[in-house]
């Protein structure tokens, strides 16, 4: 496995999923967002959708399998919310539920990367 490229995946995604958790979560963290979401969204659009789609290509190459693509971009997308959530809305990340969920996400991940078919 090249590692190299699995970590480039996981940085592009990991931008990706920023990039789209402020597109969806901004209007809870600034005023004058409210009514000026819409240029934002169509600008940083493009940029969100060619990172998933580069990361796609990329995670297939290395990991072999959609499959493993989908379920680890998922898990880099809740462990990315987790961070953004917690830094920008003060929303504890330690509760049991999500410290379960989390080891869930790490859980899926190393299926992913080390469950050789």
């Amino acid at each position: 496995m090249n590692y190299r490229l699995l970590m480039m995946y996981f940085a592009i995604i990991a931008l990706a999923q920023s990039i789209a958790w402020y597109q969806s979560n901004s209007l809870l963290l600034w005023d004058w967002l409210k009514d000026n979401y819409i240029p934002i969204v169509v600008c940083t659009s493009p940029i969100v959708g060619l990172a998933f789609a580069y990361s796609t290509k990329i995670g297939y190459g290395v990991l072999g399998t959609l499959w493993a693509v989908r379920f680890s971009a998922f898990a880099i997308g809740y462990l990315v919310f987790i961070v953004l959530a917690w830094y920008h809305l003060d929303e504890n990340p330690f509760s049991l539920k999500n410290i379960i969920t989390s080891l869930l996400c790490f859980t899926l991940m190393a299926i992913q990367i080390l469950w050789k078919e």
